[in-house]
């Protein structure tokens, strides 16, 4: 089937159509066929017009947890699937943290299994050590040879500075990522950040140096035996600092920060709502502000949801015994509406559409003739109420829930198939 997309408005800035508005034929076999600002006659199968709504390369959320297997009924594949597509996403990197944790050769084909021939593609990471024990190593070479892009043994309490070392060293041999969540876990028990808010309300602390302390033990294995790793979840000043560093000293490093730690500080939390426990915690309006200078300068590569869905027993409790998290893939887009106040739009969208791709070595789907169509299409001043009716995850917990948010996203293309949004 071919396409005609009619009436959009390209925000690519690497696109030589960047803030032009064009119409996009697209072949039977999925490729652009043609680019232009005036009007395309040519016999289609379906033309839709969008009326200068916004295009994009697709979207890549590098950072969620769909729960599958083991707590399908907090999310599983099929309504992580369905929440990721009609939020504009068309790949997402899963987190292991399931029950089993993903890290055998059957893991990997169920998942994959559930993605094909779909809009959107599920990229699982393993686990590099097995059951996260932190010492034993998974058979990587073959998980790799599976699908398996990148590993991680971010969840692992025991995981010890010579375990990181190997796993560099044996990802090193195929190329592949290991992504790393900064953490000291010896700093045990902390709910919230360590600061004025956690002392007034009476909450124990999770100190800055938590995070520093891992990201700064991870660089220097890195700078000693080689390879590539990414931080997943940075959240303070001193994080930006050592990996901006890092760069300069040009050492393979990427990271990543939470959607919701760019807008939400810790002073949400006076009040015990639940929703905004997460991990890492909510920083101060400081740490925010190094954030958003670590995407502005490029430090900074990737802002991924962490969605993290809860069932209502684990979030309805007494803030200690809450379990961290919020549901951020649907609310995603608007969040970065909001974050568009501070950090020009089309920066922004390079975050969640080639960096990542980039990154996991996967092919970008660029706005030009002959290249395989693969694009998001958006309104970033349609507004939309999010309420529970309207919420597309099997979990609630999120701030946002109840809220009139703007920014929308209209349609996906992948091929010559479109889904347009409701």
């Amino acid at each position: 089937m071919s396409l005609l997309i009619n009436s959009v408005k390209v925000s690519d800035n690497s696109s030589k159509y960047f803030n032009s508005k064009v119409n996009i034929l697209i072949d039977s076999k999925g490729f652009i066929k043609k680019i232009s600002k005036n009007k395309i006659s040519a016999d289609v199968k379906k033309k839709v017009d969008f009326n200068s709504k916004l295009i994009s390369e697709s979207w890549f959320d590098f950072s969620a947890n769909f729960c599958d297997p083991g707590y399908e009924y907090k999310e599983d594949l099929n309504s992580g699937i369905n929440l990721a597509i009609n939020s504009g996403f068309l790949d997402v990197v899963i987190t292991p943290n399931t029950h089993p944790v993903i890290q055998t050769k059957a893991d990997i084909s169920y998942i994959l299994e559930k993605s094909l021939n779909n809009f959107c593609v599920i990229h699982p990471s393993a686990a590099v050590t097995k059951n996260f024990n932190g010492n034993e190593m998974n058979d990587i070479i073959d998980l790799h040879n599976s699908g398996v892009k990148s590993f991680t043994n971010s969840f692992s309490d025991t995981e010890s500075s010579e375990m990181v070392m190997n796993s560099l060293l044996y990802l090193k041999q195929i190329n592949s990522l290991l992504i790393s969540k900064p953490l000291d876990k010896t700093f045990s028990g902390g709910v919230v950040n360590e600061g004025y808010n956690s002392n007034s309300v009476g909450l124990k602390g999770i100190p800055r140096i938590s995070e520093s302390i891992a990201v700064k033990r991870d660089l220097s294995i890195l700078e000693y035996v080689g390879g590539r790793i990414h931080f997943s979840g940075i959240s303070t000043k001193e994080s930006v600092s050592l990996i901006r560093d890092a760069k300069k000293k040009k050492l393979n490093v990427t990271c990543d920060v939470p959607i919701y730690n760019l807008l939400l500080d810790d002073s949400n939390i006076i009040d015990f709502d639940t929703n905004f426990k997460v991990n890492p915690p909510l920083r101060d309006r400081e740490d925010i502000d190094a954030l958003i200078d670590g995407i502005t300068d490029g430090t900074i590569d990737i802002i991924a949801s962490h969605h993290q869905p809860q069932d209502i027993d684990v979030k309805k409790c007494e803030f200690e015994k809450a379990e961290f998290g919020i549901i951020s893939i649907q609310t995603f887009f608007s969040n970065i509406i909001e974050l568009s106040r501070k950090i020009p739009l089309d920066i922004l969208l390079k975050t969640f559409s080639s960096k990542p791709k980039e990154i996991l070595g996967i092919e970008r789907s660029s706005i030009s003739e002959g290249s395989k169509a693969s694009f998001t299409i958006f309104d970033s001043e349609g507004s939309w109420d999010y309420k529970e009716k309207t919420n597309l995850s099997k979990s609630f917990n999120s701030p946002w829930l109840n809220w009139s948010l703007k920014g929308r996203v209209e349609a996906v293309v992948r091929g010559n198939k479109i889904k347009e949004i409701i």
